[in-house]
Parts: C-alpha cells; sequence; structure tokens
C-alpha cells in the first residue's frame, strides 16, 4: 500500500522523508517552531530538518521547494508574505546551518490558501501555521 496522498500530520523519520518525497507527496515539517507573528525560526535541533538536509545532500540533483502556509486570520496579502518569510526562514537555516546547496532549494508562501483543518477552531488553525516540503526534482537520482 502507498501512502495516503496529500501533507502527512506528523514529519517522519530520515528513511520515510525521502520516500515519501520521491512519491511526489508534500510533507508537513510540524516540528519547526516560530515565534509568534513573526517568520524567526526558534533556535532548536529540528529533526525534520536533519532527515531533509541529509536527502538534499546525498545527492545534488535533489531539488525541494518549501512552501509556508498560515491560519485564515488577517489579510491575504499579509500572510502571504508572512508564509512565504518563515518558508524562506527554514531554507537559510538549511544553507547555513546544514549546508544544503542554495540551488537545491526555494521558498514560496501561499497564505491560508491551502489549509489542511478549519479555521474556526484555535485547534485548527495551529494545524494551518506550518511550513510542507515538497519535491521539485525533475530528474532521477544516480543509483
Amino acid at each position: 500500500l502507498l501512502p495516503e496522498a496529500g501533507p502527512q500530520i506528523g514529519t517522519p523519520g530520515p528513511d520515510n522523508l525521502g520516500k515519501r518525497l520521491e512519491l511526489g507527496q508534500p510533507i508537513a515539517l510540524d516540528d519547526l517552531v516560530f515565534a509568534s507573528g513573526t517568520s524567526t525560526l526558534a533556535d532548536g535541533d529540528y529533526a525534520s530538518l536533519t532527515a531533509l538536509a541529509g536527502w538534499l545532500k546525498a545527492d545534488a540533483v535533489r531539488k525541494v521547494t518549501l512552501v509556508g502556509h498560515t491560519d485564515a486570520s488577517g489579510g491575504l496579502d499579509g500572510n502571504v508574505r508572512l508564509s512565504r518569510l518563515r518558508a524562506e526562514s527554514v531554507r537559510q537555516v538549511l544553507l547555513y546551518s546544514y549546508g544544503v546547496a542554495p540551488g537545491q532549494v526555494t521558498a514560496e508562501g501561499v497564505g491560508y490558501l491551502a489549509p489542511r483543518a478549519s479555521n474556526l477552531t484555535e485547534e485548527g488553525r495551529e494545524k494551518n501555521r506550518r511550513v510542507e516540503v515538497i519535491s521539485t526534482s525533475t530528474q532521477l537520482v544516480a543509483p
């Protein structure tokens, strides 16, 4: 059985992360923590970034896009900007703390346009505030 399509809740372990990305599945990096209302990634060790960096560094052909998401509080323009800045913050950590090559990672933001839960509850809004990673590789990885 193939894993369910769509972003999964809970970041997979290092082995599963690469497999899911290669299947074209987006992965929510649920262990990331941002200061409230800011794009600053809190200091800490993030298993999701360690796994992602290892997968990327294993083959220079691999490429991903980080996609920031927000809840529906506030206007669309502000949320798209915040989501893009959060994704870029994660990109910078991958480049400078984990040594990933700049050409392997891009960052985008979609604001509240792709929720994974209702924005009517705090729990739903928390699930919607996230950064996902999707593979944008167009070449097969060398055997």
